[in-house]
């Protein structure tokens, strides 16, 4: 890491919320992971989104939930104003531990917005557990998981998982993948979108969050019927990997517009300069207003 990535890493732990609302707590936290909580075998914790936690301190993410109470926080606070009606139909594809997916519960009941459902995918088999363990311990039966890769057939193909603590990055295999020598191979089930809500009768979808390792392009080539009547009304899509240009401008003919998601969670016009490897973009259905972030 050169010296500018360290100063932009440092400035942008000091904009985050935690730290310029409550520095105390912030530093007070971030010394206990460092002193005890990161040498655990398992933590059990609340996040500042008012849901728990159960997850080895050696899981990507899980420091960040733990000594600053959130994690992709610029993105999650885009994604609340998302979560504006009853009665929502939620997709968390690529949902690992279920970040998404618990935030998206956790911020529903507390708003009093019934009738949500959530349907989560996670098709590594070791991630899927812990997802599943924490919609248990939180009591979530709105978060319905799907030990499933989303994807542009429906079958089964093999899968990269990585190692302890990095489940977060397992990716589908093709015939381009390259594959990391520590890096275990399995085969996993597969559904493309048009056909899994033909199963389930899902006729229109409100939210979707895709991050799937360069799998974008694939994902939305599943779903060609519902993207070209716009049956989903917006996609927060991770992007910088894989095939993503094609992904977004898949997206484009099929009538949405995209805008980049800053790491404030505001929206601005999409340059690929801005692109750096772990970004979203926000693509909105034309049926549905265009999302105005404070």
């Amino acid at each position: 890491m050169n010296i500018n990535d360290w100063l932009k890493m440092r400035m942008g732990l000091l904009k985050h919320p935690q730290f310029y609302r409550n520095p105390v707590m912030a530093i007070w936290r971030r010394a206990l992971w460092r002193l005890n909580a990161q040498h655990q075998p398992l933590l059990n914790f609340t996040t500042e989104y008012g849901f728990d936690v159960e997850a080895k301190p050696q899981d990507i993410g899980v420091g960040s939930l733990f000594y600053r109470g959130r994690y992709e926080w610029g993105e999650l606070k885009l994604w609340r104003q998302l979560l504006d009606r009853e009665n929502q139909i939620v997709l968390d594809i690529g949902a690992n531990f279920g970040l998404y997916s618990l935030f998206s519960a956790a911020y529903c009941r507390k708003q009093g917005l019934n009738g949500v459902q959530i349907f989560s995918f996670e098709p590594n088999p070791n991630e899927c557990a812990k997802l599943q363990r924490n919609v248990h311990i939180n009591g979530y039966s709105e978060i319905k998981v799907m030990q499933l890769a989303i994807s542009d057939s429906t079958g089964v193909c093999p899968m990269a998982i990585p190692s302890s603590g990095l489940g977060v990055f397992g990716y589908l295999l093709t015939e381009k993948s390259t594959v990391n020598s520590p890096d275990e191979i399995m085969e996993v089930k597969t559904a493309n979108l048009d056909s899994w809500c033909d199963m389930y009768g899902i006729k229109q979808v409100d939210l979707v969050k895709i991050d799937v390792e360069g799998h974008e392009l694939a994902v939305l080539q599943g779903a060609e019927n519902l993207l070209k009547c716009q049956a989903i009304g917006c996609i927060l899509m991770e992007v910088g990997q894989g095939q993503w240009r094609e992904a977004i401008e898949k997206l484009r003919v099929c009538g949405y517009s995209i805008d980049f998601v800053s790491d404030e969670g505001s929206l601005k016009p999409l340059k690929e300069e801005d692109i750096s490897g772990w970004n979203y973009v926000l693509a909105q259905a034309n049926s549905r207003e265009d999302v105005f972030v404070e």
